[in-house]
């Protein structure tokens, strides 16, 4: 007969992270219950030995592992992050989802850099639209028709970056706003007012970013880290709201911190803050 848990004991940490996490909660659940690991394995029916590689978070039969989880009153839920983190927050825990994520996929050592010589001098603005050229995200129909969920103009600061822009006529820009999944990239640009259009030298959309660095929320700092790279860029600049985890990326850490620009959404590059990195790297740049 199966032991009864008591109802009302708490699971401490309740996301099983990985398999190593999820074997400490059976273990940590069995002796809640008072039950030794010979009294468990005759329950469940397995020697103590396949027990044992359970709560020490090794690789187990899944009809096992259920079998296990049964006794114990446990039950295992399958949901979406966004209500994984909704259902912690109801009885009171909280995750960090970049901090599991590092947790599934230590850091490796580093081999030793190749060699690379960044000999491309062009100095190269990758620019954004959603959050950066204006506020609010875009909302393409259909019929290709694009609306912003604020209500607010498209690319009402690309006047701003025209001004910038305009001493130094031999920066090029590169285009990294999703508009280019969904849209053709001759119409994207054709939004752009016509002294920016000139400028546009090519887009990051067929540069496909890993799985692991999308569910990290990473995905466009490694996307634009891979056409600077390729192209062999010396003198760069990404200007976007979504460029997260500046310093993993790179040749070594923290390489390529300072080639990013991470922007306040709701202020875009109308922040006095952005437009005076921005004025500091042109200047910089042409020095």
């Amino acid at each position: 007969m199966s032991p009864t848990p008591s109802a009302g004991t708490p699971l401490h940490a309740p996301l099983a992270a990985d398999r190593y996490s999820l074997g400490s909660l059976i273990r940590t659940r069995r002796l809640e219950c008072g039950i030794d690991t010979f009294d468990m394995a005759d329950l469940v029916g397995v020697d103590v030995a396949a027990l044992s590689r359970i709560e020490d978070g090794h690789s187990s039969d899944i009809a096992l592992l259920f079998k296990v989880l049964a006794e114990l009153g446990l039950e295992m839920l399958v949901m979406t992050r966004d209500d994984a983190s909704d259902a912690l927050t109801a009885i009171g825990h909280t995750v960090n989802w970049h901090s599991v994520m590092e947790q599934r996929s230590p850091p490796r050592a580093r081999p030793a850099p190749t060699p690379l010589t960044l000999d491309n001098a062009t100095p190269t603005l990758f620019v954004d639209f959603d959050g950066t050229l204006h506020i609010g995200n875009a909302y393409i129909d259909d019929a290709g028709e694009i609306t912003l969920d604020t209500g607010r103009p498209l690319l009402e600061f690309a006047p701003l970056l025209v001004e910038l822009l305009e001493p130094y006529p031999d920066v090029e820009i590169v285009l990294t706003t999703s508009w280019t999944r969904s849209l053709p990239e001759e119409r994207v640009i054709a939004y752009l007012p016509h002294e920016l259009r000139q400028r546009v030298a090519g887009t990051t959309r067929d540069i496909k970013p890993r799985r692991s660095y999308v569910l990290e929320g990473t995905e466009r700092t490694y996307v634009i880290s891979c056409y600077a790279f390729g192209k062999q860029l010396k003198n760069w600049l990404a200007i976007d709201d979504a460029v997260f985890g500046a310093a993993r990326f790179g040749r070594e850490p923290r390489e390529l911190v300072d080639h990013f620009l991470l922007l306040d959404p709701r202020r875009g590059i109308s922040d006095e803050n952005a437009l005076r990195r921005i004025k500091e790297w042109l200047v910089k740049t042409h020095t």
